[in-house]
């Protein structure tokens, strides 16, 4: 955690330089069953400030239920100053997003690809961000920032602290140039680099199309870079409820057996065992096999480091409010990382209404 807390420290925020605007884009968001959430995507989307003729947008379908096609297929028809097309995914794709997102690059016109999610909200200086890194870094694959729409409910706010770790994780790798994560929903990458390297693999696994290209691209010894800016940050929904929050992570925790990334194997572990270490020291302590003092003496050094990781990411992000509530979410927060780990290991996941077996 010390040696996160140090890349964190070393990030330095990106700035734009008035470059030109020069690097074209294509944009592609699968969606599947997201009628209630493109409606806001669509929003932001028309508000990007970059030239219309160096970006273009492909929505892949993927077998939606719901009426999200026809709200794609109508901002289509409205918005004609934009390059816009709209994709159908196949009925049997064993890993759905990859295939989806493999499908619209293939159709796409422009130099670097970006990705998002249908659930997200886009800012508006986003590909004005991306151009400049590209420019100034000749970037093969850039990860963004991405944050969560969190409300006032105790979920959202418990959720939101424990996607802000997932993001402090982030930072800390890119910062001591060992990056092992990143996020979909604000990730860039050269087109041409994505082909050279054979596209997408770990097509039996359903999600991990970010984290998996990352791999790829550190492996090939591709030009790797964080947009360390609080103005480039996708912002997302999180899960609406516990059931939804806890298939999510189960999801994410899943894809952790596939990791080729030593320094991804590693923290997982470590963070595995620390939270793991936390119970067993409480219920020690309740049961009387181990003091209270030495729970205490665990529990400090955990509250005071994890909270110096947290306090700096959310400055980062412009969002030191999540920590009010950190202290009694810094005793809940073990037992949902625990449970969602080993559950991974024992059961499937849901995902988009459709079951994915381990």
């Amino acid at each position: 955690m010390l040696w996160l807390l140090y890349g964190i420290f070393k990030l330095k925020p990106f700035p734009l330089q008035d470059e030109e605007q020069k690097t074209s884009f294509t944009i592609c968001i699968p969606f599947r069953n997201e009628a209630e959430n493109l409606p806001r995507l669509i929003a932001s989307l028309k508000k990007i400030e970059y030239p219309a003729e160096l970006f273009e947008i492909i929505f892949i379908n993927d077998c939606s239920e719901d009426h999200s096609e026809a709200i794609v297929e109508e901002f289509i028809q409205q918005y004609s100053e934009f390059s816009i097309q709209l994709l159908e995914n196949s009925t049997k794709a064993i890993s759905p997003k990859k295939e989806a997102l493999s499908k619209a690059i293939k159709a796409s016109t422009k130099k670097y690809i970006v990705t998002t999610d249908a659930d997200c909200i886009v800012p508006e200086k986003w590909l004005q961000y991306f151009n400049a890194m590209v420019i100034q870094e000749q970037s093969d694959f850039i990860a963004g920032p991405v944050s969560y729409l969190s409300k006032k409910s105790f979920l959202d706010k418990f959720q939101s602290l424990d996607f802000l770790s997932l993001q402090a994780a982030t930072l800390g790798g890119f910062g001591n140039k060992k990056p092992f994560l990143c996020n979909g929903a604000n990730l860039c990458f050269r087109k041409k680099t994505f082909i050279e390297l054979s596209g997408f693999e770990n097509d039996k696994i359903a999600s991990g199309d970010d984290i998996f290209m990352l791999e790829k691209m550190k492996f090939a010894q591709k030009k790797i870079d964080y947009l360390s800016h609080h103005e480039a940050q996708v912002k997302t929904l999180p899960p609406q409820n516990l059931k939804a929050l806890f298939q999510q992570r189960v999801r994410w925790a899943a894809k952790t057996s596939a990791y080729k990334n030593p320094t991804s194997l590693l923290t997982a572990i470590v963070v595995f065992l620390a939270n793991l270490g936390f119970i067993i020291f409480a219920l020690g302590a309740i049961l009387k096999l181990i003091t209270w003092q030495a729970f205490l003496i665990l529990f400090v050094v955990k509250f005071n480091i994890d909270f110096l990781i947290l306090y700096n990411t959310a400055a980062f992000y412009q969002n030191l409010h999540l920590l009010k509530n950190y202290v009694i979410i810094a005793f809940l927060h073990p037992i949902f990382v625990t449970s969602t780990a080993i559950q991974s290991f024992l059961t499937s996941y849901e995902w988009k209404g459709r079951t994915y077996h381990k």
